[in-house]
């Protein structure tokens, strides 16, 4: 994988140009994000917060209306009638467009005087309003449903004081809802241009009141659907963190609502945002970032290949080249220009490969001349003996009278000695001569059974015992009197490797379009230096061995388009490795 010179180009050049602007996106988008919330953080709580502060007022307002309003000449003089404090009342109405109506009522908690004249004589005592203005301080109560009035109302009281500084009422207005949400409104308007806010007002106790609804809504699940508790409401509203909600679509500002009045829960007011249109400017820019990004890389892809291609053509130029050198042809630079450096590679290759085709000439030439003068000396050896011998007797025989048995001798000798000049001879030109190859298609078992049968009892060490591990039927393409004559000499060689007790066992294995027949025996092996030259001509370690036994094996399993391989260990044994055919695709 990655092997070739094109392929490493390409990919260092992508790693090289895209890390910087990954790395360069991921910052981006960091700081982009940062930014973002950044933004989102000062705008939703500068907004929570001047919602706060214009709540703050408007419900001081208010109140300083109630406690205006228990002031009123009219409802402090017990003097008064009912009617005479509800004309009052209704004036008062009248010049404030933020009431649905204002209440009187008398200690006991009765109303006394009423604008809407619904709840004259109801008792009103159980309020907490009430309970509240009674222990002498304004009040601001919770969102509550009442049938004097069609929508939800927050209802705001303050104590009645005589001229003597008595307490003798309560008064009680209910504000309209309308006027808070107006404001509210106009404030969240002016929190972000980029994307809408909504907002809404709860209690501890998770009361929501909201303009989604146009009576005002009031809701007691709200903590829950927020992922809140009263204690996290608290916490939230104390920090200038953005508070992300359970599900994660949307981040609020909470900040708590202040008054001059008691209130019956503490209040908050939240401004939230959805995550996806506070983020939308940055899925803009991971989407522009991706653009770029597949352009820039879609370029660099094609520039950097062009520009590999150019780089590698001559190499890969040199290369075949150079395979072609191999394959014997002549080595030939290509003609076309090239960079400066490349064409000083291939003037390189070129003087190198003349020397190198200079110095094998040589050497070839020296190996012949080192083979003739092996191949002369070996001939002069296995010839001169027998001509010795031969000679030797043809001067007793001239230099006396020999009787016929005498003479007879002699003639035996001198024949045998030429005899063996003869096997030298056909053994040198059985080395030299090239073959008439009958190729056939030969199954190696019983090949090999057939052998065993003629060559064992013929062993010539009866204490070597053969064990044929060729238990299957394996086809091969061979020369069935040329691989014979191999496997005859390799057993012949085992045989006489081993001095004591031992065996020879032939064993195969399967490789591609070949079959591997290995003949191994636990002989007395061969020594690394002899090893070296086993298969040369002439070399041998026999006393009566002229050293072409092996050296025609190796020139027949060549021919038969196989392998001679030899292994030994010594004082451990020897291995030959005979490589045969399994297919005539093989066979040119």
């Amino acid at each position: 994988m990655f092997k070739s010179l094109q392929t490493r180009i390409l990919l260092y050049s992508l790693l090289i140009a895209s890390v910087p602007l990954l790395i360069l996106g991921i910052i981006s988008y960091g700081s982009q994000r940062s930014l973002l919330e950044k933004e989102a953080k000062n705008a939703l709580n500068a907004g929570s917060l001047n919602i706060v502060n214009e709540t703050y007022s408007y419900l001081n307002e208010r109140i300083s209306d109630v406690k205006l309003m228990s002031a009123n000449s009219a409802i402090i003089n017990p003097g008064r009638s009912k009617e005479e404090k509800s004309d009052e009342l209704k004036k008062f109405i009248d010049a404030k467009e933020n009431y649905y109506g204002v209440l009187h009522l008398d200690m006991e908690g009765n109303v006394i005087a009423d604008t809407s004249n619904k709840m004259i004589g109801d008792n009103l005592a159980k309020r907490i309003w009430f309970k509240e203005a009674t222990e002498g301080h304004e009040f601001l109560s919770d969102v509550y449903n009442t049938r004097a009035f069609p929508e939800p109302i927050i209802a705001l009281s303050a104590p009645v004081y005589d001229h003597a500084g008595k307490m003798i009422g309560v008064v009680s207005t209910a504000f309209r809802l309308e006027g808070l949400w107006e404001m509210m409104e106009k404030k969240a308007d002016e929190i972000s241009d980029k994307y809408p806010v909504n907002f809404f007002m709860i209690n501890q106790e998770g009361i929501m009141i909201s303009k989604k609804d146009p009576h005002g809504i009031m809701q007691d699940s709200t903590l829950r659907e927020m992922g809140l508790t009263k204690d996290k409401l608290m916490e939230a509203s104390l920090s200038d963190d953005l508070y992300s909600a359970e599900n994660g679509e949307k981040i609020y500002s909470i900040k708590p609502v202040h008054t001059i009045a008691q209130t019956e829960n503490k209040w908050f007011v939240v401004v939230g945002a959805d995550k996806k249109q506070v983020f939308q400017p940055l899925n803009d820019l991971l989407t522009r970032y991706l653009t770029i990004y597949s352009i820039v890389f879609v370029s660099i892809i094609l520039a950097v290949y062009l520009l590999t291609k150019t780089l590698v053509r001559p190499v890969q130029e040199l290369v075949e080249a150079t395979e072609d050198f191999i394959g014997g042809k002549e080595f030939i630079i290509s003609d076309k220009r090239s960079f400066e450096e490349m064409e000083k590679l291939n003037l390189a290759f070129l003087r190198m490969m003349e020397t190198i085709e200079d110095r094998e000439k040589e050497i070839v030439r020296t190996e012949k001349l080192k083979y003739v003068g092996q191949l002369a000396a070996g001939v002069a050896h296995e010839i001169r003996n027998p001509l010795t011998t031969i000679k030797g007797f043809f001067q007793l025989l001239k230099s006396q009278d020999h009787d016929k048995s005498l003479i007879e001798k002699y003639s035996d000798v001198m024949l045998h000695e030429v005899d063996r000049v003869n096997v030298f001879v056909t053994q040198l030109l059985d080395l030299a001569k090239p073959h008439q190859l009958e190729w056939e298609k030969i199954d190696l078992k019983d090949f090999l059974d057939e052998i065993m049968d003629t060559y064992t009892p013929s062993i010539p060490s009866s204490h070597v015992r053969i064990i044929n591990g060729m238990t299957q039927s394996v086809i091969v393409y061979s020369d069935r009197n040329r691989l014979r004559q191999v496997l005859l000499n390799v057993l012949n060689n085992a045989c006489e490797a081993i001095e004591a007790r031992g065996q020879i066992e032939l064993h195969h294995d399967s490789i591609s379009q070949y079959i591997r027949l290995v003949i191994s025996d636990d002989g007395k092996g061969i020594s690394p230096e002899n090893l070296k030259n086993i298969g040369m001509p002439f070399y041998t370690t026999k006393p009566d061995g002229n050293g072409l036994g092996v050296a025609t094996c190796i020139q027949i399993m060549e021919e038969l388009k196989g392998k001679f391989q030899i292994e030994s260990v010594p004082d451990e044994g020897t291995k030959v490795t005979l490589t045969i055919p399994t297919t005539n695709r093989l066979i040119k």
